[in-house]
């Protein structure tokens, strides 16, 4: 996947900065995978919920949805399994419709190891293990498909994701961000996008290299507008403000901004917007649509142009264990 190659090239990304500000020792740990996050369930659940609307292709390799109830016994429950191990295993019988007697022996085979069958006959086995069959299919399916995805997903989870998408939906602005329902014929649409652009710092005639991954940017070549949307899952929404200044996402605007303008094949006389599409999780799943103001967007610059100077010394001198400032002074920091 073209993500896995985003992550494996070294590069100045929006995340990068930010560790970068807690330290440079921090940072370098984090790009050179020494530190890793623990996987949370709401992150997991954020990813969810970007590939679901985003990459639905891609969603529907890797997940799958099964409303199935689990066996009433132990019993039935090996039974099922072992049914599934028969067909997934070559029969040494010599048949001619392979597919269906397959399926039959399979059964067959299954019902034996489970349940006492020496006074029946293998027509009345045969019968027995298909009424265990019908009465456990959904099971049965669920125990054949699970090693095709990365994830089945519960009933519960499935209910999740179409309810915020509702609730994305439901939303005049969000659905006209995130959805191509209302895009013309002269807009282009990119999800999941990556970006791969230099930050023009001289050090021996190079310049910075940076990178970003959008969630989606609309070009409208009618309207000579550029939209780029950022998709953030929350689990309280109410006033988000605070956790816009805490997260710094007006600054991850801006640097996307800055590598949209750094795509050669569009051109510099498009006006660039930049919206968040904030969702929550958890009851009352509202959605709420940000703007990056131009404002904002002058004090983001500002605060980029000073991140990117400072971590450019690092990446060019590859010394990452204390500031600019340790290096060149005589140890003392600068709050």
């Amino acid at each position: 996947m073209e993500n896995k190659k985003y992550y494996s090239i070294p590069a100045v990304s929006n995340s990068v900065l930010s560790n970068f500000q807690i330290s440079p020792r921090y940072c370098w740990k984090r790009m050179n995978n020494e530190m890793l996050d623990e996987e949370k369930s709401y992150t997991y659940l954020g990813r969810q919920i970007h590939m679901h609307l985003l990459e639905p292709e891609e969603f529907e390799k890797n997940y799958t949805y099964l409303d199935f109830k689990t066996p009433s016994s132990k019993q039935q429950q090996t039974f099922c399994e072992d049914y599934v191990k028969y067909t997934k295993t070559e029969s040494a019988l010599d048949i001619q419709d392979e597919k269906f007697l397959s399926h039959e022996a399979s059964l067959a085979y299954a019902y034996q190891d489970n349940y006492t069958s020496d006074k029946k006959s293998a027509e009345s086995i045969l019968k027995s293990a298909k009424l265990l069959f019908e009465t456990n299919s959904e099971y049965i399916k669920y125990l054949l498909v699970r090693g095709d995805y990365r994830e089945v997903l519960s009933k519960s989870r499935q209910e999740l994701l179409t309810t915020i998408t509702q609730a994305i939906r439901s939303h005049k602005k969000a659905n006209a961000l995130i959805f191509d329902d209302q895009v013309s014929t002269r807009t282009q649409t990119f999800n999941e996008l990556p970006i791969y652009w230099n930050y023009p710092i001289k050090v021996d005639n190079e310049d910075l290299k940076c990178k970003s991954l959008l969630d989606r940017l609309i070009v409208d070549h009618e309207k000579k507008l550029i939209t780029i949307v950022d998709l953030k899952t929350t689990g309280i929404l109410g006033d988000v403000s605070k956790t816009i200044d805490e997260r710094q996402y007006y600054r991850q605007l801006a640097f996307y901004r800055l590598a949209v303008k750094n795509i050669k094949e569009i051109p510099n006389d498009y006006e660039i917007q930049a919206y968040i599409v904030a969702v929550n999780t958890v009851e009352p799943f509202e959605c709420k649509v940000y703007k990056l103001s131009d404002e904002e967007l002058l004090r983001q610059t500002v605060v980029l142009n000073d991140l990117l100077s400072q971590i450019s010394w690092h990446w060019f001198t590859n010394q990452w264990d204390y500031s600019r400032v340790y290096y060149e002074g005589d140890g003392t920091e600068n709050l």
